[in-house]
């Protein structure tokens, strides 16, 4: 007897990666250091991909079998894009990377992150405000001294633990982040927000695996995982316009 328990059943052949992912949802902790960028973080971080590919094709399964009971879902707006490199390199570059820092950079609770965030969407709504077109260098000058400020706020207070109200409550802001990344996807569809709700469910499932991620390796592996699920989906659906679809 070796006191270890062995898994039952098909448990064992579930990735460990995916058990530490189930047993982080049933009880979200911040956890107080990430890992960081290394070989066993990006290892980790494909896995959760595979996972991520599996859920999406549950859901695609889904959406097929309700097409063929005669419901028509409705149309996503990438499907009325000319899908050119400029569109490419945004949908799965410049979007993950931003949606990452609105939506996630800030769940690790640590001041330097969250202020250095706080910071950021004030200048962009400055710049904004500012009415872009007739006052140019009033809205560059606001992104440019937010992003230092930033900076600056990163840097000055990188050693600095979570904050302890942050970690106490990091369920709340870990399910509340993925249920607004999911609800910013309402904007993809035409119709009323309520109907829309379930075609928003895949951004709620991957927010959740993004966020675990964000915490537990870094913000780059949520990016990168981010970046990995955009470029699968709009692979398909180039294929799918490519057949005609």
């Amino acid at each position: 007897m070796t006191g270890q328990v062995t898994s039952p059943g098909l448990a064992r052949w579930i990735p460990g990666e995916w058990r530490a992912f189930a047993a982080f949802l049933s009880r979200p902790v911040l956890p107080q250091h990430m890992t960081g960028i290394r070989l066993t973080a990006l290892g980790a971080t494909l896995r959760l991909f595979a996972l991520d590919l599996l859920v999406m094709a549950l859901l695609i399964g889904i959406a097929w079998l309700t097409s063929k009971l005669g419901y028509h879902l409705p149309e996503n707006a990438i499907d009325k894009l000319d899908l050119g490199p400029g569109w490419l390199l945004l949908i799965i570059v410049v979007l993950p990377i931003g949606e990452e820092l609105a939506f996630r950079a800030w769940l690790s609770g640590r001041p330097g992150h969250v202020t250095a965030i706080a910071v950021l969407a004030a200048a962009a709504a400055l710049a904004f405000l500012s009415t872009p077109q007739a006052y140019p260098i009033l809205a560059a000058g606001s992104l440019i001294i937010g992003i230092v400020l930033a900076i600056g706020l990163l840097f000055w207070l990188r050693h600095h633990p979570p904050f302890p109200f942050f970690s106490r409550h990091f369920p709340w802001f870990y399910f509340a982040g993925a249920v607004v990344f999911a609800a910013a996807h309402l904007g993809n569809y035409d119709g009323a927000a309520l109907a829309l709700l379930p075609l928003v469910i895949p951004q709620l499932l991957v927010g959740l695996i993004l966020g675990y991620a964000r915490v537990t390796y870094g913000l780059w592996s949520d990016m990168l995982l981010h970046m990995l699920h955009n470029g699968l989906l709009i692979g398909l659906v180039v294929v799918e316009k490519s057949m005609g679809g």
